[in-house]
């Protein structure tokens, strides 16, 4: 997670992930997340359109960034994941406390 994945709008974040969260690269992932909590902006989204793996290890952080965001009256919003990540989305219930949406620009 680099610096040029990161936009700040006024209301919103924009965080590209890219590759894999897994167990390997946990920690950028949470740590990126953490910092835009910090901010003043009321929605995190994060753009999964090159996302292309995540496993229980990325969904157990994602929920805590969740819970922390939640606390700090800040909404995670994940945007474009791909049939897999959707799928485990929705097996774990997550597809129920974080907002999915699709970007209308990457629909064909």
């Amino acid at each position: 997670m680099d610096k040029k994945n990161i936009k700040v709008m006024e209301q919103a974040t924009l965080i590209n992930l890219k590759g894999e969260v897994d167990i390997y690269s946990i920690g950028k992932f949470r740590e990126s997340i953490e910092d835009k909590i910090r901010t003043q902006a009321s929605e995190i989204i994060l753009d999964c359109t090159d996302l292309s793996y995540m496993d229980s290890t990325g969904m157990g952080v994602l929920i805590e960034l969740r819970n922390k965001a939640k606390d700090m009256g800040q909404k995670i919003i994940m945007m474009n994941p791909r049939p897999n990540i959707k799928k485990l989305l929705n097996i774990t219930g997550v597809d129920k406390i974080i907002d999915i949406i699709e970007n209308p620009i990457n629909q064909q």
